[in-house]
């Protein structure tokens, strides 16, 4: 699957989890005082053991994390500084999962966990941003 693909699917299950109920709660707090972070890029780690890790930057700056761990299905979302912007981290279950920090001061870390079927794929991808927008990072495929 091609970037663009990979980015529109991101959005169509972001737009998903939010019809179906799911709560971006941008807008409040330190967590979602800015906008888009600029010049933001992210990093893809393969930690071993199932567990891997985004982490999202602005220039060179660290804005956020997300991880997913397969040994207990958690997923993670850490803001590590009260930079302005927030970070959430997604799983494409039904419904979407979401860890966000959204909303908190920071440093603040956002868990969400609960049992999923062993072995079976899933989308993993964070988001950074703020009051105006999010920038998504591409997906990872990862399993439980």
């Amino acid at each position: 699957m091609n970037i663009s693909m990979r980015k529109r699917a991101a959005t169509v299950l972001t737009a998903a989890a939010i019809m179906v109920g799911g709560t971006m709660t941008v807008g409040a707090g330190t967590a979602a005082a800015a906008g888009i972070p600029p010049n933001a890029k992210f990093y893809y780690h393969n930690l071993g053991g199932g567990t891997y890790s985004i982490i999202g930057y602005s220039g060179n700056k660290v804005v956020g994390s997300g991880y997913w761990y397969a040994d207990g299905d958690k997923l993670q979302a850490v803001d590590p500084s009260p930079d302005g912007y927030g970070i959430a981290a997604y799983l494409g279950t039904s419904p979407v999962r979401e860890a966000s920090t959204y909303g908190h001061n920071s440093p603040y870390t956002a868990t969400k966990t609960g049992n999923l079927t062993e072995g079976k794929k899933y989308r993993f991808w964070v988001c950074l941003g703020g009051n105006s927008g999010q920038v998504c990072s591409d997906t990872l495929t990862v399993a439980a």
